[in-house]
């Protein structure tokens, strides 16, 4: 369900790493370290392996029949059932990372998802920001961050109750969702917050977004039952919005600009509410 109190979306970096709290559902973890001795023993048996097989090729040239045989068939099953047991944790690749089984990496996917609006989370945002800026400075490309502020979230909540709210939050998140090409990242970052990362795309594509986006939810309202009847919620939203440049060197850099420019934006809009209300 959505909140009465919004939290603030700040960017931390090093020892602020564990603050980092955007929502509820976007709260990194910290993930459980792998048994090194996992790794170890399946190094060892893959080495006592090989010498086994050793073995039995210098039973050829021997007079040590049937013991180097019998020792790699030996081998060869403790490695096996060695095998079974330890990757139902996972099993380490030759570079001794750990390989987690599918559903596992699905599970993770999943933590990463909010589960009111069904969007990834600020971590997974934060993720693919770092990534997809990396991939477009070495590529000499551009890449776009959108925030997303829902207006009024907060007056929907108190009068008309937080699950229409929750439907606001849900029809706006689907609008954005729907709006987006289909190699961007969209997340939801706060309460009433919303990020998209638009690759490869510059100011053009940005403001083609926001256009695309203010008409869509132009058309269309969120549908609530309040009271046992329904009623229909037209949401607006602020946005504010920042582009790579040749001399930014860090993610942070993008996403510092553009917080900057969706406070600029709000600011700007509680200035023409104020205006509106004393006319």
């Amino acid at each position: 369900m959505s909140r009465r109190s919004k939290p603030q979306l700040r960017l931390v970096t090093g020892s602020e790493e564990a603050a980092r709290v955007i929502t509820s559902h976007g709260r990194p973890r910290e993930r459980s370290q792998p048994i090194r001795w996992s790794v170890l023993l399946v190094r060892i048996l893959g080495l006592a392996w090989g010498g086994a097989i050793t073995a039995a090729l210098l039973d050829e040239v021997s007079n040590m029949p049937h013991l180097p045989f019998a020792t790699a068939m030996g081998m060869t099953a403790l490695l096996v059932i060695t095998l079974f047991f330890v990757t139902r944790e996972g099993v380490p690749d030759w570079r001794g990372d750990l390989v987690y089984r599918r559903r596992e990496m699905i599970d993770d996917e999943d933590e990463d998802r909010d589960l009111l609006t069904q969007l990834p989370t600020f971590q997974h945002f934060e993720r693919r920001l770092h990534d997809e800026f990396n991939r477009a400075r070495k590529a000499g490309r551009q890449l776009s961050v959108v925030l997303i502020d829902v207006n009024n979230l907060s007056a929907v909540n108190k009068e008309y109750g937080v699950r229409a709210g929750d439907e606001v939050l849900r029809h706006v998140a689907k609008a954005i969702d729907s709006t987006r090409r289909y190699n961007d990242v969209v997340a939801r970052l706060g309460d009433d917050e919303f990020g998209v990362i638009l690759l490869d795309s510059g100011e053009d594509g940005v403001a083609a977004f926001i256009e695309r986006l203010e008409d869509r939810l132009a058309r269309d309202s969120a549908q609530a039952d309040v009271g046992g009847r329904g009623i229909s919620l037209w949401a607006g939203v602020c946005t504010g919005n920042a582009t790579s440049v040749p001399s930014m060197t860090a993610a942070e850099t993008v996403l510092e600009a553009a917080m900057t420019s969706l406070d600029a934006a709000k600011q700007d809009r509680e200035r023409r509410r104020r205006m509106w209300l004393s006319a």
